[in-house]
């Protein structure tokens, strides 16, 4: 990069320069958000500053204002991965517990608060639109925590989409879970299939024949009907278990150390033409990587 004004800085004036906004933003940030937020930036984001800093030739007030700009976009994120972070409403057990990691996926733990996080997806979004907006201010750590939260943010829907009512209130019990499902589906064969043979037996029986013959007859056509539709239902289901598998083979790939691009790349491009829809901002990234490494992504690597 060619200097724009000012002499390139060195590795003592970049701690001088990165001291007075490291201080500023500690004072500005609760205690809700500091522990959370200044190992990522001390760990990850500012040694990647001042590595592309020396690499780069940047003056004093390009690390200045970048700095500046990547440590707002890291807070930012962390109140869009926690959006109930500082509420006197929050409960003990659904405050934030670290600023992100990639997570188990576990279908019946899906929409729960108390993993650790609240996920604003518009406000994740947005921070994702503004960092992809500023490439100078691009490290690895960030890409990756963008990466992994949403793709996580949307499989994590899905799943609370389709998995219905027996996960919900089962509360990741697995054997509540297998219980209620079991019950639900009696439940739904005696509503669909008995109960009115059963109200037209009590007619008859009650020597009310048209109105027998009547609920008779809606139960044959419910019956019919349900059999038609069968195969449409089963599609359905045969495709959201397609889109949840892809879902989960493209996230599983975020989970390693060392991330192979091409098969990021592969893995998004799959889900994509399966119909998975993900935010534009997830294909920009993958595609910055590819340009800068098409062999190796290594997310803890600083730069």
């Amino acid at each position: 990069m060619s200097r724009e004004d000012g002499e390139s800085i060195d590795e003592e004036q970049l701690d001088s320069v990165a001291e007075p906004i490291n201080e500023h933003w500690a004072e500005q940030m609760g205690e809700d958000a500091r522990p959370y937020v200044e190992p990522i930036w001390h760990g990850s984001i500012l040694p990647a500053l001042k590595v592309n800093a020396l690499a780069e030739n940047w003056t004093a007030e390009q690390f200045r204002e970048r700095c500046i700009r990547a440590l707002r976009a890291t807070v930012d994120l962390f109140y869009a991965l926690h959006i109930n972070a500082g509420s006197n409403y929050t409960k003990e057990n659904e405050k934030p517990r670290y600023y992100w990691a990639h997570q188990k996926f576990n279908i019946l733990s899906a929409n729960d608060a108390t993993r650790g996080m609240s996920i604003q997806k518009d406000e994740m979004l947005r921070v994702a639109a503004e960092y992809l907006s500023h490439p100078e201010i691009r490290t690895n750590k960030f890409d990756w925590l963008l990466l992994d939260a949403i793709v996580f943010a949307e499989l994590d829907a899905f799943s609370y989409h389709v998995s219905g009512f027996a996960a919900t209130f089962a509360n990741g019990n697995p054997a509540k879970y297998f219980a209620l499902s079991a019950l639900f589906k009696v439940i739904g064969f005696a509503l669909g299939y008995l109960l009115l043979p059963a109200i037209a037996y009590f007619a008859f029986s009650r020597g009310q024949e048209t109105t027998g013959w009547s609920i008779a007859g809606l139960w044959v056509v419910s019956v019919v009907w349900s059999l038609i539709g069968l195969p449409f239902r089963w599609g359905a289901r045969r495709k959201k278990k397609e889109l949840l598998n892809q879902m989960l083979d493209l996230y599983r790939v975020l989970g390693d150390s060392t991330i192979s691009p091409r098969l990021l790349k592969g893995a998004l491009d799959k889900a994509a033409a399966e119909g998975v829809v993900l935010d534009g901002a997830v294909f920009s990234i993958v595609d910055r990587i590819i340009t800068r490494d098409a062999t190796a992504f290594v997310p803890s690597r600083i730069g």
